[in-house]
């Protein structure tokens, strides 16, 4: 009599095959999401620079808001070490906002008594009167000082780079002196370290430099922010694990 034989069977769950015609379209478009995402980003810090001038303008500068904005601007064009790309960089933030929607024509031709009756330039007429008209002319002058920063900003990049270079390369001789030594792994710190970089202190750091209607000097940025991606780049580089 034949006996039946029953054996253990291992069952293997594998989730939904990965698509690779969407893994290669996004490979390949990813610069071009970056670009969306960083002219996002660099929209929404300009309006709440916009917001932050104009509070500022309200709360302290009642007397003459349009001449503290122009000292302001003076201020940060004095600091730049290359104020001719400053200049351009304000130019063209101003003309992002204020250019082609045909505000800035409109500014311009309502001393004159040429207010255009029709096309675009028109529906900003209301912006031209009385407490209105001064805001208005409060949020170009923040509009530049927002692209002259940026500017600034922008000018650091190089020394950041030489800072983050040394900081990786510094870490990864640790990380290789660690395994040598058979040294303690923590994938924590590098998380930690990460957090830091990308969300944590150094952007708003940056964010608050870029909104902040105060004289704020460069150096007030770049050293806090350059010593602490030092810190968060080596430790990532002497904690990074293979497989985390």
């Amino acid at each position: 009599m034949p006996q039946a034989f029953s054996g253990s069977r291992e069952v293997i769950v594998a989730g939904p095959p990965r698509d690779s015609n969407a893994d290669g379209v996004k490979s390949f478009f990813w610069l071009f999401d970056a670009l969306v995402h960083l002219g996002l980003w660099l929209l929404l810090i300009t309006f709440f620079a916009i917001l932050a001038d104009l509070a500022a303008a309200y709360f302290c500068w009642r007397d003459d808001p349009v001449a503290d904005m122009e000292a302001l601007v003076r201020y940060y064009l004095e600091q730049t070490t290359d104020p001719e790309l400053a200049q351009q960089a304000a130019d063209a933030a101003y003309w992002s906002w204020f250019g082609w929607t045909g505000i800035d024509a409109s500014a311009r031709a309502w001393p004159a008594g040429m207010q255009p009756a029709q096309g675009l330039g028109s529906v900003w007429r209301p912006m031209l009167f009385g407490d209105a008209r001064t805001g208005l002319i409060v949020a170009m002058y923040g509009v530049r000082l927002f692209g002259i920063r940026a500017a600034m900003l922008a000018m650091t990049v190089p020394q950041f780079t030489l800072a983050m270079v040394v900081a990786v390369v510094d870490g990864l001789v640790a990380r290789y002196v660690r395994r040598a030594q058979g040294g303690h792994e923590s994938a924590t710190r590098y998380h930690h370290a990460k957090r830091l970089l990308m969300f944590g202190l150094i952007p708003v750091l940056a964010i608050i430099w870029l909104v902040a209607p105060v004289e704020l000097p460069i150096d007030a940025l770049f050293w806090p922010v350059s010593l602490a991606v030092v810190l968060a780049l080596r430790t990532m580089a002497r904690f990074y694990k293979k497989y985390l």
